[in-house]
């Protein structure tokens, strides 16, 4: 039988008694709105870390509850573990290694990451790969990497070049979330509406005057 962990029951008629939660249940049911006030209110730096998550060489002492919520290749591997004592996971290929992981799981814990130029492939990779989408939780770490490439990346040729480029560290897996041909798709749009653009402005300007009846 799995071991079980205690939380604070912020609904228990005590508000001191322990509300003992096996933590299969949990992962089976952690999308209902009960759990989600459990995740954004109980004080997770309180309780002790119940799993490790191993990265390259770095190391994460974490917890599984905000993890799972968030992230459906988390939810996946302690599910179908025949362990069900697990407590450390090795992410053996996450596209940008420990750096990458460290944005997410700050996402996970609550933390406002914010979404830059410089970071934004990375994070998308990472999103694909820990599988944080909006069929996990709503207004996941993926839709928000996607409504900053359609508000700031895709619109601006310069950014489309900038965010272009950092997909060179992160190749593969640029290709496979279609990060690249959507980037050279823009880049080629935005620079013909410039070139249509200018150039009517020149016919105009050079266009003869019509002259006066």
């Amino acid at each position: 039988m799995c071991s079980p962990i205690y939380i604070q029951n912020s609904f228990s008629e005590s508000p001191t008694s322990p509300l003992m939660i096996d933590h299969i249940q949990v992962l089976d049911s952690f999308k209902t709105p009960y759990i989600q006030h459990y995740i954004l209110e109980m004080p997770i730096s309180d309780i002790s870390s119940d799993l490790t998550i191993e990265v390259g060489s770095a190391s994460f002492a974490l917890h599984k509850f905000p993890l799972v919520l968030q992230s459906g290749r988390i939810r996946k591997l302690l599910l179908e573990t025949k362990d069900t004592k697990v407590s450390r996971i090795y992410l053996t290929s996450l596209p940008g290694g420990s750096d990458a992981f460290e944005l997410a799981a700050k996402f996970c814990y609550g933390v406002n990451v914010k979404i830059t130029i410089s970071n934004v492939v990375l994070l998308r990779c990472t999103t694909r790969f820990m599988e944080m989408i909006e069929d996990i939780s709503e207004k996941n770490l993926e839709i928000r990497t996607e409504v900053f490439f359609k508000d700031v990346v895709f619109p601006n040729i310069s950014n489309s070049i900038s965010v272009l480029y950092r997909c060179e560290t992160l190749q593969s897996v640029s290709k496979e979330v279609n990060l690249v041909s959507q980037l050279i798709n823009t880049i080629v749009n935005n620079a013909c509406k410039e070139q249509l653009t200018s150039g009517f402005s020149k016919l105009e300007y050079n266009f003869p005057p019509r002259p006066v009846q």
